[in-house]
């Protein structure tokens, strides 16, 4: 049960589904410039790649770690009220990151920064739900066209902005954006606070944030090397998982209630979702280096052959979330994934000589997939939560979209090299001048692993649909 205060009671949803598209774009939006600023702060801040790189990877390891947390926080004292408090949290965060001048004050402040996005991600989905039931495909449509205008906008106007401007105004431009979506979202969005009292889940959340840390991080380093030390973290992670699970057995309010994965349907969406993203990307990393290193082109030529993804995910994405309100979500999910991993095994048959008239449509080809996938999905899984559950499923559904990119950089950068290497016969860990041969080797085998990888979503995806689905009607 749910009570309505006045101020959100009668608010226009669109202005609080604006509110909401607003910090998507600005969290993608930061994301990205970011990425396209770490040399500028390297040079400035005097450090070395490797440490700069923690601007980077600590964002993305904090936001993963309390998703979750943030996600039932938002069941127990309302998905509204957490959600404005990330707004906050991020818009503050980015005004705290503008005044850095060394390394370790600017993670600590992005790290605030990724506080406030694990607010408001883990709690987006679940107050569109609410908002939006009758047609929650077509808003969850709109929550990825935006997510896709971040992508597209973020590395020209980090370009832009670090061109003219110092590196701080890269965080500087996000503070308007982040008044605008709370004053909005202040108006806007109703004020519901669950009426019964529950309270969290601590051992857990104690468990559950340091596992997903060390998986996390174990994760991102394994992308430059995979030693006793990286596998350790992993294994220490695990180890805190099964732990965590164990205790989710026992206590009375449990910060995950573990029964929700006895729905078989609700772990192949899942599973599909982190298999779809892992395929997206590798493609995000692979074919930047094929267009730069292979074919030789500019990077801002090769930024605008990249853009046409991001482009039509941000117009596909909107369409298919409405297509599913209306023809349901199995079929665009099934269609999407076929699509994909057809337009993965496309890539895979890239040539040197492979010209741009014919590198576009491909790659749009495949971005049609993954954008007709993407919005019915998530649909699928926040369907199947409970109305007391909204935060935590829509946590975990963004959990695995991370869990799905990360495991992509690393999987991808390892086939590609460990290809290239076992075709070359010695260890290989970068392009290698003057034998692009051995990159579209590697190319090709990262490629149709991931093609293959996206089968086994789309097999599981028609099991659960043609068997499980329908002994169940």
């Amino acid at each position: 049960m749910n009570r309505t205060g006045a101020r959100g009671g009668t608010a226009h949803r669109g202005w609080a589904l604006f509110a909401i598209l607003c910090m998507t774009f600005m969290e993608v939006l930061d994301g990205t410039i970011v990425n396209v600023a770490l040399p500028t702060m390297q040079a400035e801040l005097g450090v070395e790649a490797t440490e700069v790189q923690l601007v980077a990877s600590a964002f993305l390891v904090i936001t993963c770690a309390f998703l979750l947390v943030f996600g039932r926080l938002g069941d127990i004292v309302g998905k509204v009220r957490v959600f404005q408090i990330g707004v906050i949290l991020f818009t503050v965060g980015s005004g705290l990151c503008a005044l850095s001048s060394t390394l370790p004050v600017l993670v600590i402040a992005r790290g605030v920064q990724a506080l406030g996005v694990a607010c408001s991600l883990a709690n987006n989905q679940g107050i569109i739900t609410e908002l939006f039931a009758e047609s929650r495909g077509r808003a969850l449509g709109l929550v990825a066209t935006f997510t896709a205008l971040g992508a597209m906008a973020g590395p020209t106007v980090g370009g832009v902005l670090v061109s003219m401007l110092p590196w701080e105004s890269i965080f500087v431009i996000n503070i308007p954006i982040g008044i605008i979506s709370f004053v909005i979202g202040l108006i806007a969005l109703p004020n519901r606070r669950p009426t019964e009292k529950r309270s969290l889940d601590v051992p857990g959340m104690l468990l559950i944030i340091p596992s997903i840390l060390l998986v996390f991080v174990a994760i991102t380093l394994m992308e430059t090397a995979a030693g006793p030390f990286e596998f350790g973290l992993l294994a220490v992670g695990l180890v805190l998982l099964a732990l965590f699970v164990a205790v989710e057995r026992r206590v009375p309010e449990p910060l995950v209630r573990l029964e929700v994965f006895r729905n078989v349907s609700f772990d192949i969406d899942l599973i599909a979702m982190v298999l779809v993203f892992l395929g997206l990307s590798g493609v995000t990393i692979i074919m930047p280096f094929y267009l730069q290193s292979a074919l030789g082109l500019d990077p801002g030529v090769a930024g605008l052959v990249m853009a046409c993804y991001p482009l039509v995910n941000a117009t596909i994405g909107t369409l298919s979330g409405a297509l599913s309100d209306k023809i349901g979500c199995i079929k665009p999910t099934i269609a999407g994934q076929a699509v994909f991993s057809a337009g993965l095994f496309g890539l895979s048959c890239l040539a040197l000589d492979t010209p741009i008239t014919a590198i576009v449509p491909m790659l749009m080809f495949t971005s049609l997939g993954s954008a007709m996938f993407q919005s019915p999905n998530n649909s699928l899984i926040m369907g199947h939560a409970a109305p007391e559950m909204l935060g935590f499923v829509g946590s975990l559904g963004n959990l695995m979209r991370y869990l799905g990119q990360s495991l992509g950089i690393t999987i991808s950068t390892g086939v590609l090299y460990g290809s290239m290497s076992a075709e070359a016969g010695y260890r290989v860990t970068s392009f290698v001048e003057g034998r692009p041969e051995l990159f579209m080797h590697g190319l090709a085998t990262v490629f149709h692993l991931l093609s293959a990888l996206v089968l086994i979503a789309l097999a599981c995806s028609l099991v659960r649909t043609l068997v499980i689905d329908r002994r169940r009607a």
